[in-house]
C-alpha cells in the first residue's frame, strides 16, 4: 500500500499546485511546469498533480505531437536509461522524477510512459501506472509488448474491460497468440466472480461500528474548524507552527484577489521574518511589491495625463518607474539563480535589462531563452532590437534572419515585426534596397502597419 501522505507535504504540494495553475493561465510555461513537478514530488500518487503538469507540458507544444523535433528521441535516450537505472536501484520516487525531465521534452513518449508505470506499479500506485499508459495509448501503434503491459496494469486496477480490450488488441496485431485468448476468457471469469462477490458482500452488510470518543472529538473540532472563515483557519495554523511557509503563502493570496496588497505584504513580511529567506515566500513578496508599485505608476500616469503641467507628479511617476525597473532587475536575477534552467526567466530578466539600457547583459539573457522552444523566436527577435540598440546592426541582420527561418507557418505577427525591423536595419546599414524587400513583405500582409507605408514612400 502507498506509504501515508504528510499532511505538511501535501499543503506544500497544494500550494506549488495553485502558483502551477497561475502561471498556466498566463502561458508562462516552464514556471508552471517547474511547480507543478514541485507538486508532484512531495505528493508522487497525485492523479490531479500529474494530469495538469502533462496538460502544461503538451500545451507547449500547442497539443500536437508533430510539433515534438525529431532530434528528442535521442535527447531522450539517456533520461530513460537515467530512469531505468534508478527503477532497477529501487528508488521509484527519483524514477518518476526523472521520467518528467522526458516528458518536459516530449510529453507522449511512451518509452518513458512505460518507466513510470513499472515504477508506480513498484509503489503500489497501480491507478498511477495504470493512468501514465492510457496518457500515450495513442502514440503507441503495433506495440504487443505495450498492449501485454497496459493489460497487466488494468487488471491489477481490477479494470477487466479495459483489460480484455488490451488483451483483444494484442490479438489483433498477432493473432496466433494463444495467450491472448485465454487471458481473456480468465478476465471474463474474474469480471463476474467480483460482480457476485459484491452483491453477495451488500446482502450481508451488517450494522456500522460505533463511533469511538476519539471519533466524536475529532468530529467536534472539524465542526469548529468548519465555523471559521478561511482568513482565521490559517491564522490558527500561522499560530500552530510559524515555520509552516504554505498559511502565510494562502493567507496572502486571499488578500491579493481583494486588492488588500498591504496587508498581503504584512503577511508575507511576517512569514520571511519566521522563515527568513525562503524561496516562495520572497517570490511572493516580490510580487506583490512589484504589483504595489504597478498600481502607483498606474495613478501617478492617470493624473499626469489629466494634468501634463503636474510638475510633481511626472518627478514622482519618472522616479517609481525607476524604483520598479531596479527591483524587477534584482528579483529576476534572484530568480535566476534560483532556477538557472528557467527560460522564461532568463527572458524577463533580458526584458527588464534592454528597458535599463544594459543591451549587453540583456542580449546574454535572451540568448539562454532560446533555448525554450515556445520563446525561441521572441528571445531571438528581442536579441536582435538589443543588437540595434547598442548599435550592432549586423549582428541584429544576423538575428533576425535566423528567427524568420523559425516562425511557425500563418505567424503574421512575428512575420511581420521582423521583416519591418529588417526593414529598419538595413536602412541604418545603407542597404536601401534590401529593406525596401523587407518592408513590402510586411505591407503585402497589412500596410497600416506601423508607419511601414510612410517608409516605402520615403524609400521611393
Amino acid at each position: 500500500m502507498p506509504a501515508e501522505q504528510d499532511p505538511q507535504d501535501l499543503s506544500k504540494a497544494r500550494t506549488f499546485f495553485e502558483f502551477g495553475n497561475d502561471a498556466s493561465q498566463k502561458s508562462n510555461f516552464d514556471y508552471a511546469i517547474d511547480m507543478y513537478k514541485r507538486a508532484c514530488k512531495l505528493v508522487p500518487d497525485s492523479l490531479q498533480f500529474r494530469q495538469a503538469l502533462r496538460g502544461i507540458q503538451r500545451r507547449r507544444f500547442n497539443n500536437e505531437p508533430s510539433k515534438v523535433g525529431r532530434l528528442v528521441a535521442m535527447t531522450n535516450k539517456p533520461i530513460h536509461m537515467k530512469a531505468r537505472s534508478a527503477r532497477g536501484k529501487q528508488n521509484y520516487a527519483v524514477c518518476l522524477e526523472v521520467c518528467e525531465e522526458a516528458f518536459t521534452n516530449n510529453p507522449w513518449d511512451v518509452t518513458a510512459a512505460r518507466e513510470a508505470a513499472e515504477a508506480a506499479e513498484m509503489m503500489d500506485l497501480f491507478p498511477l501506472a495504470q493512468w501514465y499508459l492510457e496518457s500515450v495509448q495513442n502514440e503507441v501503434g503495433k506495440d504487443v509488448e505495450y498492449y501485454r503491459h497496459a493489460a497487466h496494469v488494468h487488471e491489477l486496477c481490477e479494470a477487466w474491460p479495459k483489460a480484455i480490450s488490451a488483451w483483444e488488441a494484442v490479438k489483433r496485431i498477432d493473432p496466433y497468440n494463444d495467450e491472448s485468448e485465454r487471458k481473456i476468457k480468465g478476465l471474463f471469469a474474474s469480471q463476474t466472480m467480483k460482480k457476485a462477490n459484491y452483491e453477495d458482500a451488500i446482502e450481508k452488510a451488517g450494522e456500522k461500528p460505533k463511533e469511538t470518543a476519539e471519533d466524536i472529538a475529532a468530529k467536534l473540532e472539524q465542526m469548529k474548524l468548519e465555523k471559521m472563515t478561511p482568513e482565521e483557519r490559517l491564522h490558527k495554523e500561522i499560530q500552530k507552527d510559524p515555520k509552516q511557509v504554505w498559511p502565510y503563502i494562502e493567507l496572502a493570496d486571499i488578500f491579493r484577489k481583494r486588492s488588500q496588497f498591504e496587508h498581503a505584504e504584512k503577511i508575507l513580511a511576517a512569514g520571511l521574518k519566521a522563515v527568513a529567506k525562503d524561496p516562495i515566500l520572497l517570490q511572493n513578496y516580490a510580487e506583490v511589491q512589484m504589483t504595489r508599485l504597478k498600481r502607483a505608476i498606474e495613478a501617478l500616469t492617470k493624473r499626469v495625463d489629466d494634468d501634463p503641467t503636474d510638475v510633481t507628479s511626472k518627478s514622482k511617476l519618472e522616479q517609481l518607474h525607476r524604483m520598479l525597473l531596479d527591483y524587477e532587475i534584482k528579483e529576476f536575477r534572484r530568480r535566476v539563480a534560483i532556477s538557472p534552467e528557467d527560460h522564461n526567466l532568463h527572458y524577463q530578466l533580458g526584458l527588464a535589462l534592454a528597458r535599463d539600457g544594459k543591451y549587453a547583459e540583456a542580449i546574454g539573457e535572451f540568448q539562454i531563452a532560446k533555448g525554450s522552444p515556445n520563446l525561441k523566436v521572441d528571445a531571438m527577435l528581442q536579441a536582435g532590437l538589443s543588437f540595434e540598440a547598442d548599435g550592432r546592426g549586423k549582428l541584429a541582420e544576423r538575428t533576425y534572419q535566423e528567427a524568420l527561418k523559425l516562425i511557425e507557418p500563418g505567424d503574421t505577427t512575428k512575420f511581420n515585426a521582423i521583416h519591418y525591423q529588417l526593414g529598419r536595419v538595413n536602412e541604418t546599414l545603407g542597404n536601401m534596397e534590401a529593406a525596401e524587400e523587407h518592408y513590402n513583405e510586411v505591407a503585402a500582409n497589412d500596410y497600416t502597419y506601423r508607419d511601414v507605408a510612410q517608409r516605402l514612400k520615403n524609400l521611393n
